[in-house]
Formats: structure tokens, sequence, C-alpha cells
């Protein structure tokens, strides 16, 4: 029995870790998008009101980065 409940939460756990590692994929990629726009932006017009906003996101993104790494850590803590 005790054997059948830790192999069914530790399921639950691997699911949960690919669904944040998928949320981390759409980071990542907002990352670039939002790079290349900044980047872009620069370059084609030297237009830097984009800039505080890039970074004001960018900050926004490691936050929830860190979040997701210390709950990833909290989960394999708890095993």
């Amino acid at each position: 029995m005790k054997n059948r409940v830790h192999r069914e939460r530790r399921s639950q756990k691997s699911t949960v870790f690919v669904a944040l590692m998928l949320f981390q994929f759409v980071l990542v990629l907002l990352q670039l998008w939002l790079f290349v726009s900044v980047l872009e932006g620069q370059i084609g017009g030297g237009a830097k009101e984009m800039a505080v906003p890039g970074a004001a996101v960018s900050v926004a993104i490691l936050a929830v980065n860190i979040w997701m790494l210390l709950g990833i850590r909290r989960m394999d803590a708890s095993e």
C-alpha cells in the first residue's frame, strides 16, 4: 500500500515537473521575442521607449523563474 502511494506521488511530481518545463519553454520564447523587439527598436530608429518596459518584463520573468526553481527544490526535498 505504502509503495503504491509513493509511486503515485512520484508520478504526480513528474507531471508537475513536465508542466513547469513547458511553462519555462514559453517564458524563454517570450524572453527571446522581447529581446528581438527591443533590439529592433534600438537598431531601426533608436527608439528607447521600449527598453524600460522590456527590462521590467525581463525582471518579472526572472522572478517567475526563481519562484519555479524554489518550488522544484521544495518539491524534491519533500521526497
